[in-house]
C-alpha cells in the first residue's frame, strides 16, 4: 500500500541491497489488473495465513483459465497461535491447489501445518460439515542467511571489550531474553555451573556469554542474580540489546554455541544456522527445526520430553494472552539437563573435536543455508508448480467470506446515487480547476485517480451530463479497472466539484 513504499525504499533501495531497476513497487490496488493481464508469474506471500487464502481467491478470480498458471505460495513462521485455526478454516473454504505451495522451513513445521489442517477438517466433520482439503505442496526449504556477513568478526577486540580472557573457552547463547516465547535460560545456567565445578585449574577458563534483545522483562537481571547465587557470577557474561553489526563479532568471540530451545513458538531457529556459518559447533535441544539443522558432525542435539497432557492449556488457549500461553507451553517441555551437561563438558574439553565440527559447521551452512542456495530452491519449486498441467478450478465471482459492504450496510445511507442525476461543474471546480486541478487529493487516493483524471472528468461533465453518461464516458480511461470510474465520480460529487 502507499504507506509501505517509503519504508521499502529505506530498507532495500537506499542501503544498496537491491538495484532500484530490479524492484518495481506497485500499489496493491493494481493487483487484480496485473493478474488479469499476465504481468505476474508467481504470487508469494510472507505468511501461510493472514491474506494467503485471499490471494488464492484473487488469483482464481482474475487469472483467465486459458492463461498460464500463476502459483500462489506462502511461508510458515511461528505456528502455535490459537487464532491461526480460524485461518486454516478460511483456507479450506477456497483451498490452494496443485499449482500452489506453502513453504515450510523445517520438517517439524510441515508436520505441524498439516496436522492443523487435519484438526480444522475434524472440527467441520464434528459439525456435520466438510470442506475440500488443500491440494497444494508443502515443500521443505530452510530459511536463508548471508553466510559471508557472519564471518570475519574481531575475536580479540570483542573479548577485550567484554573482559573475557584471551585463552577462555566461550559458550555463546544468542537469542531474545524471554522465557515467554523463546527459551528458559535458567536450567542452562545450572548445567553450566556444574560443568564449571568440574573444571580443573590447569584447564583454560570457561565463560558463558548470553547475548540478545530484551523482550519487556527483567530476565537479564534475574539471570545475573541466579548466576551469582550459584557462585558463577564472574563466569556468566550478559550482552543485552547489542546492535546488528555486533553479531558477527560476538560469534567470532565464541568457541561453541548453545540453544536449549523449549518453546513451540520457535519453528526453525535462524540463530543456529548463523552460528554454524560462523564455524561454531552447536549444542541444541532436539526440538522443532533444530532436528534438521544440527547433525552429529556439526553439533549435539539434547533429548527433549514434554507433558503428555496439554488438554487444559489447549482448552484455555483461545482466551489467554499469547505470551503467558507460550510460557505455560514452554514450561511443559524438559530439556535433558544431564545430557546437556555432558555435551557441554565434552565439547569444552575437546579442542580437536571442536575444530573438526567448526570446519564442518561452516561448510554445512554455506552448502545448505546461504541465500545463494535458498533462492534457487524457491525458483526451482515455482518453475515446477507453473509447469504443471492447468487445473480446472472454479472462477469465483464472490469471496466465500466477503464483507459485501453494499449489502451489509445498505441501511446506513439515505439512498444510492442515481445514474439519471444531472451533474455540472460547480463554481468551485471552475475556479480551482480552470487549467489544472487545484483541489487536494489525499495521498492514498492518488493510487486511484490523478489530477489529470479529475480534469478529464470535469471536462466531460461540462456543461452538464448525467452521472450514468459521465461514468460510461470515463470507462475507457481504465478499461481493466472500471471501478476507478465510480470512485472518481463519487469523489467529485462528495467534494462539491460536481453538483
Amino acid at each position: 500500500e502507499a504507506g509501505d513504499r517509503e519504508a521499502l525504499e529505506q530498507v532495500f533501495v537506499q542501503p544498496g541491497f537491491i538495484d532500484a531497476r530490479r524492484l518495481r513497487m506497485r500499489n496493491l490496488l493494481e493487483l487484480p489488473a496485473a493478474l488479469a493481464s499476465g504481468d505476474i508469474s508467481v504470487l508469494h506471500h510472507s505468511a501461510h495465513i493472514d491474506q494467503y487464502p485471499d490471494l488464492v481467491w484473487l488469483r482464481d478470480r482474475h487469472v483467465s483459465p486459458q492463461a498460464p498458471p500463476v502459483p500462489v505460495t506462502g511461508q510458515i513462521h511461528s505456528l502455535s497461535y490459537p487464532r491461526m485455526m480460524g485461518s486454516y478454516l478460511r483456507t479450506m473454504l477456497h483451498p490452494p491447489g496443485p499449482h500452489d505451495a506453502i513453504f515450510c522451513s523445517s520438517r517439524a513445521g510441515r508436520d505441524a501445518v498439516q496436522r492443523s489442517f487435519d484438526a480444522a477438517a475434524a472440527a467441520l466433520a464434528r459439525l456435520g460439515a466438510s470442506a475440500p482439503r488443500p491440494t497444494c505442496e508443502f515443500p521443505v526449504v530452510p530459511l536463508g542467511i548471508d553466510t559471508e556477513r557472519l564471518q570475519g568478526g574481531d575475536r580479540a577486540a570483542t573479548r577485550a571489550r567484554l573482559e573475557i580472557p584471551a585463552d577462555a573457552v566461550v559458550v555463546l547463547g544468542l537469542g531474545r531474553f524471554t522465557e515467554y516465547d523463546k527459551m528458559d535460560l535458567f536450567p542452562l545456567v545450572q548445567s553450566f555451573a556444574r560443568v564449571l565445578s568440574r573444571r580443573s585449574p590447569s584447564q583454560p577458563p570457561l565463560r558463558l556469554l548470553l547475548a540478545g534483545a530484551r523482550q519487556g522483562t527483567r530476565t537479564p537481571e534475574m539471570l545475573h542474580l541466579w548466576a551469582q547465587a550459584l557462585g558463577i557470577g564472574d563466569a556468566v557474561i550478559l550482552n543485552v540489546d547489542f546492535g546488528d553489526d555486533d553479531k558477527r563479532h560476538l560469534l567470532a568471540a565464541a568457541d561453541l554455541f548453545v540453544s536449549p530451545c523449549d518453546n513451540l513458538q520457535e519453528t526453525f531457529g535462524i540463530s543456529v544456522i548463523e552460528a554454524l556459518a560462523a564455524g561454531l559447533p552447536a549444542v541444541v535441544s532436539d526440538f522443532d527445526g533444530y532436528k534438521d539443522t544440527v547433525t552429529p558432525d556439526v553439533g549435539i542435539r539434547i533429548p527433549t520430553r514434554w507433558n503428555p497432557d496439554l488438554s487444559f492449556v489447549s482448552d484455555l488457549a483461545p482466551v489467554l494472552y499469547e505470551r503467558p500461553l507460550h510460557l505455560l507451553l514452554g514450561q511443559s517441555v524438559e530439556v535433558d539437563l544431564s545430557a546437556l551437561e555432558i555435551a557441554l563438558d565434552d565439547l569444552c574439553g575437546d579442542t580437536d573435536r571442536r575444530a573438526d565440527m567448526s570446519r564442518r559447521a561452516a561448510e554445512r551452512a554455506t552448502a545448505l543455508f546461504d541465500w545463494r542456495v535458498i533462492i534457487p530452491a524457491y525458483e526451482a519449486i515455482w518453475k515446477v508448480l507453473a509447469a504443471r498441467p492447468s487445473e480446472v478450478r472454479p472462477r469465483p465471482d464472490h469471496h466465500p467470506l466477503a464483507m459485501s459492504f453494499g449489502d451489509i450496510f445498505a441501511s446506513f445511507p439515505t439512498e444510492a446515487l442515481d445514474p439519471a442525476r444531472v451533474l455540472r461543474p460547480s463554481p468551485l471546480a471552475r475556479t480551482l480547476c480552470a487549467t489544472y486541478n487545484g483541489y487536494v487529493i489525499y495521498p492514498e487516493l492518488r493510487n486511484v485517480f490523478s489530477n489529470d483524471d479529475v480534469m478529464a472528468a470535469l471536462a466531460q461533465a461540462s456543461p452538464s451530463t448525467t452521472l450514468g453518461a459521465l461514468t460510461a464516458a470515463l470507462v475507457p480511461r481504465w478499461p481493466a479497472d472500471p471501478w476507478r470510474v465510480t470512485f472518481l465520480t463519487t469523489w467529485l460529487i462528495k467534494h462539491g466539484l460536481l453538483m
